[in-house]
């Protein structure tokens, strides 16, 4: 008989992720890192204990050797010391790893070089991390696959500069923008030619205090309203084509998620019987996610993630049923940044249950914990994650495998969600 796992403590790491996006802010892939107190007391500039935690978050990572993410690049931060020690052979296929100097002001030794190229001869791509305008960066650039600059630290001018200078010196390299929490940080660095982006500013949240809901939107908060109402499939179909616009997307969606069918799907009526009410209620809430147009294809992603993360949360406790609602509740959860208005404003429209309303605004009742565990991991708070997972009974290593198979549940959705919806 196996003992059970322990319940995580206030110092034990965690794994969270983030995003990485595109210049069209389209999600390309995501950056996983180890948070928690034993990562702050270490002294990270000491080799020995960064290698440590270097191995530690690969050790995360095993189940993407064998699953790789769908046509989504695995980035991860690993120091000079971990790259000539470490090897390959614990990256995940074609990771992106992010190297940090030992020495930033010292020109890289010949191993370094070496270790670099074996790297991408694995298939690999090895990205220089925030050093730009050092000896070190210099003496790699020619060999290395890319450049990072973190934006969080400098002024606006600072990171003009950094990048206007890198790319004058070195027009071939690929450069990407990390820490960025605001479109205006956004939309400089891709400006002066960075292709890659890590940061807040897709689901920062700002204050919307007084701002309501466009009248287009009210329309598909009633009409989601009216469908859930509704006892029928041809009751529904008749609301759904007093809205052409709405009948046409919801035709693609559905030939898009049924693309291994012989026959396309033509009518409405046939449309929502092979989606079925729970696809049609996420369906519905995507519309909304999206602001009712193409939207925002990287918040729709994170939302995405969010909601089946909860969904996997909730699956040892909760019925079919109850998990549903808690994939509905994740996607809820972001309406404010989608639509630019408070989230209270955001859902009143839709009318919840009370046990909704009591988790979104108040982070309570039964499905509170789970969405409260969301917040941490994607906030990065290490010791909010062990507390809200051990009021669930996880561990951090099982809420660490639910990101990683949310994270690739909606990689291999075959259409992005953008398409998917449109």
């Amino acid at each position: 008989m196996t003992e059970p796992d322990a319940l995580p403590t206030a110092t034990e790491p965690v794994l969270v992720h983030r995003e990485v996006l595109d210049d069209a802010l389209a999600v390309r892939g995501i950056e996983f890192f180890i948070r928690g107190e034993l990562q702050d007391k270490l002294n990270t500039s000491r080799s020995g204990m960064r290698r440590f935690l270097d191995g530690m978050l690969l050790d995360h990572l095993l189940s993407l050797r064998s699953k790789p993410l769908h046509e989504r690049g695995v980035w991860v931060q690993i120091s000079e010391a971990s790259l000539l020690r470490l090897g390959t052979s614990r990256l995940p296929p074609q990771a992106f790893v992010l190297l940090v100097a030992e020495d930033t002001q010292h020109v890289a030794g010949p191993d370094t070089r070496e270790a670099i190229l074996g790297m991408q001869e694995a298939g690999h791509q090895v990205w220089l991390d925030d050093c730009l305008d050092t000896p070190w960066f210099a003496s790699l650039a020619a060999t290395a696959s890319g450049a990072t600059l973190r934006m969080a630290l400098r002024l606006p001018t600072e990171s003009a500069d950094a990048l206007r200078q890198a790319r004058e010196a070195h027009h071939t390299l690929r450069l990407g923008a990390w820490d960025v929490s605001t479109l205006e940080d956004y939309e400089l660095a891709r400006k002066f030619g960075c292709k890659c982006f890590s940061g807040s500013f897709v689901t920062r949240r700002e204050d919307w205090a007084g701002r309501e809901l466009s009248p287009q939107m009210m329309n598909v908060a009633s009409m989601i309203n009216r469908i859930r109402e509704e006892a029928n499939f041809r009751a529904i179909a008749q609301v759904l084509k007093q809205d052409m616009a709405m009948s046409y997307r919801l035709l693609r969606y559905v030939n898009a998620a049924t693309h291994g069918l012989s026959q396309r799907i033509s009518s409405i009526e046939q449309g929502l019987m092979i989606l079925g009410q729970d696809q049609l209620d996420r369906w519905l809430t995507l519309v909304l996610l999206s602001g009712g147009a193409l939207g925002d294809t990287a918040l729709t992603e994170v939302a995405l993630t969010r909601a089946r993360f909860l969904e996997l949360l909730g699956a040892p406790r909760f019925t079919p049923e109850q998990c549903e609602r808690l994939f509905v509740l994740g996607l809820f959860s972001m309406l404010d940044i989608a639509l630019k208005v408070p989230l209270e404003a955001a859902i009143a429209p839709l009318r919840l249950q009370e046990v909704m309303n009591n988790a979104l605004l108040r982070r309570e009742g039964p499905y509170g914990p789970y969405l409260a565990l969301a917040d941490a991991c994607e906030r990065g708070i290490a010791h909010e994650i062990c507390k809200y997972a051990v009021m669930l009974g996880l561990t951090t290593r099982k809420v660490s495998a639910i990101q990683v198979e949310a994270i690739n549940w909606v990689a291999s959705i075959s259409t992005s969600p953008a398409e998917g919806q449109g």
